[in-house]
């Protein structure tokens, strides 16, 4: 895919229409579960009710706790106190279906999540970090239906993940929406949607979730936000024209998480939570990091994108398009420091893969761009997955491990994120390209 058209995508803005899910089997029972679901937030053993919250749609303003298949217990931290991510960026399914080269673009997709996870079986759960299906090249009728191979395949390890929507995870012919709806419909799924509101004004895929230790405290919060982008899906009323969708985690979402991050405080006795943010596009933050240079041996990772394509990027700061910056994603930042994250994770960029930092007031974050998993999508750099490695005990330090594996089965740019990171020194990761087989009868 040419790099214009992704940043033509990234940049789009527009209304859609949040369609809210109503069945009759549901309003037979609305007064009970709407009761159980606003108990909730105070009861464990009531957990079980929410994932029927969630279908209620527009009855019911769910905005406490994440959606949790009733089969799916707490992640939890292992016997050694470790917990372990794979994140999965820029898959990119769906592409050019009619031709030989679209469907093999896919398996050779499957291929890379397989060998990474072949290689890192300590992985404790996945993200899949945007840009999972490449919405311009699906049909309206079966775009959501990619979602299955990337489950099943996730499913037949016994390992749950949870999804960020990303700018080409909307488009005219698919809604993020409906792709949520296709995604819950495996049990592996810890994707949820925790913002109530219209979909270009808040995305979907706005939710968090606790990680606990042996004894069931909460020792880490995973956050997920959605920086929508793309177009609007002619579902929710963009028809067949493309009408685009700003491309920044909004202001409700923002105040949503500092909501929340209050709460989770107070709920467990005033202690601040250490937490881990994903979300697609990159701030700005990442520009600025790029702009004050990355050194190969101290941020190690390709840095073939250049400037970063970040929040806000074709708006102005009016909110109307055609500016190069609007500076929408600064509210988010600062939320992201003043709640304290240790570190902000992103796709969005197929050619970036370095880790730096943003310090502002004292406090500091880790950024960290993922590896580009997917065959589809722009750029030929090798595929592979972003790994990231904690422990009760780092946590309490801010500190943590990441490394990439690539599909090779290689190892590159492990670094230790910790006060002196930065200045260590490491070993300087080759760019190295990898592409599909070519098949001499096409």
């Amino acid at each position: 895919m040419p790099r214009d058209a992704e940043r033509t995508e990234a940049a789009g803005g527009g209304y859609t229409r949040f369609t809210r899910v109503r069945r009759a089997s549901y309003c037979r029972v609305l007064l009970v579960v709407s009761t159980l679901c606003l108990l909730g937030p105070y009861s464990q053993l009531l957990r079980v009710t929410i994932p029927f919250c969630e279908q209620l749609g527009g009855f019911i303003n769910h905005r406490h706790r994440p959606q949790l298949s009733p089969l799916l217990p707490p992640l939890q931290f292992k016997k050694d106190g470790s917990f372990q991510l794979s994140i999965f960026s820029d898959l990119h399914f769906g592409e050019n279906a009619w031709e030989p080269w679209g469907p093999k673009q896919d398996l050779a997709s499957l291929g890379v999540i397989n060998s990474v996870l072949d290689r890192e079986p300590e992985t404790d759960f996945v993200v899949l970090n945007g840009d999972i299906i490449t919405g311009e090249n699906v049909y309206l009728d079966n775009g959501t239906q990619y979602i299955d191979k990337i489950a099943e395949t996730l499913a037949s390890r016994d390992i749950t993940w949870g999804s960020t929507y990303g700018n080409h995870d909307s488009d005219c012919r698919l809604s993020p929406t409906a792709l949520f709806e296709r995604e819950k419909r495996y049990k592996g799924s810890r994707t949820a949607r925790m913002v109530r509101g219209r979909e270009e004004g808040v995305g979907v895929t706005n939710y968090y979730l606790e990680v606990q230790g042996l004894d069931a405290r909460v020792e880490m919060v995973l956050w997920f936000f959605d920086s929508r982008g793309g177009f609007v899906s002619q579902e929710e009323g963009g028809g067949n024209r493309s009408k685009g969708r700003e491309n920044w985690v909004s202001k409700e979402v923002v105040r949503w998480f500092r909501e929340m991050s209050g709460r989770l405080k107070r709920e467990n006795g005033g202690r601040s939570l250490p937490g881990l943010g994903f979300v697609h596009i990159p701030t700005g933050a990442f520009w600025e990091a790029q702009k004050r240079g990355i050194n190969g041996k101290k941020q190690p990772g390709i840095n073939g994108d250049q400037p970063v394509n970040r929040q806000g990027e074709g708006w102005c700061e009016d909110g109307m398009e055609g500016c190069e910056y609007g500076g929408q994603d600064g509210g988010f930042m600062e939320a992201v420091m003043e709640e304290g994250l240790l570190g902000l994770f992103v796709g969005h960029d197929h050619g970036d893969t370095w880790c730096s930092d943003y310090e502002k007031g004292g406090r500091r974050v880790y950024l960290c761009f993922g590896q580009h998993t997917g065959y589809g999508g722009y750029g030929s750099w090798i595929r592979g997955s972003r790994q990231v490695w904690v422990s009760i005990e780092g946590l309490r330090l801010r500190e943590m491990d990441t490394w990439v594996r690539l599909e090779s089965g290689k190892v590159v740019g492990r670094v230790r994120l910790n006060e002196t990171f930065g200045r260590d020194e490491y070993e300087v990761v080759e760019d190295e390209r990898t592409h599909l087989p070519v098949d001499e009868e096409n």
